[in-house]
């Protein structure tokens, strides 16, 4: 059974923006999707049990069909990170028909953006910056996939901007972005029940 709506609690305002187009391209780009942003991994991880019951009223005045929980896992393991946050409610009750799920990325989001060129330099070319001709091989597996996309973003001649990252992930072919991370296979098994 697929979700009609998501309520999405996330790090900061390019993980929103990147998971909202992520979440689009897996289900429909009309379904309806609360972002809330924490600012941080430790806000979120206080205070994403509270914020939870914000998802409760969201369409019209019902909860969203099911909330999601994600966090960079900043080289800790993502299991470890997820059962830290299933932990953290347990005992609680939450009216979300398919329930609260809870996703940790491999070291970083950015990494996902890192997976194809194609769709980096589509971004790129936009903005008048230079030409990005090859993407890594297993982004997932580099310890700061934040500063490599920057770093490559720079020496491109291109600003990081969360519309950018937005363009970035609207663009990404998914089957490439899945070959390449595994954790992302993770979170469309997530987003697709």
């Amino acid at each position: 059974m697929s979700a009609s709506s998501y309520g999405i609690i996330v790090e900061g305002d390019y993980d929103s923006v990147v998971y909202d187009a992520i979440i689009r391209k897996l289900t429909s780009p009309e379904i309806h999707i609360k972002p809330i942003v924490c600012r941080g991994r430790t806000n979120l991880m206080k205070e994403f049990p509270a914020l939870l019951r914000a998802l409760e009223h969201e369409v019209a005045g019902n909860p969203v069909d099911m909330a999601i929980v994600i966090r960079d896992a900043d080289g800790k393991s993502p299991d470890d990170i997820e059962a830290q946050m299933r932990a953290k409610i347990q005992g609680r009750g939450y009216p979300f028909h398919l329930d609260v799920r809870f996703h940790a990325v491999r070291n970083a989001m950015d990494a996902w953006l890192l997976a194809d060129a194609n769709a980096i330099n589509a971004a790129s070319q936009r903005r008048r910056g230079k030409r990005v001709t090859r993407s890594l091989d297993s982004p997932e597996d580099l310890l700061t996939p934040k500063e490599g996309f920057r770093k490559l973003l720079t020496d491109h001649n291109v600003t990081c901007t969360s519309e950018l990252c937005r363009e970035i992930a609207q663009d990404t072919d998914l089957q490439l972005l899945s070959d390449k991370c595994p954790r992302f296979r993770v979170f469309t098994e997530l987003v697709d029940c």
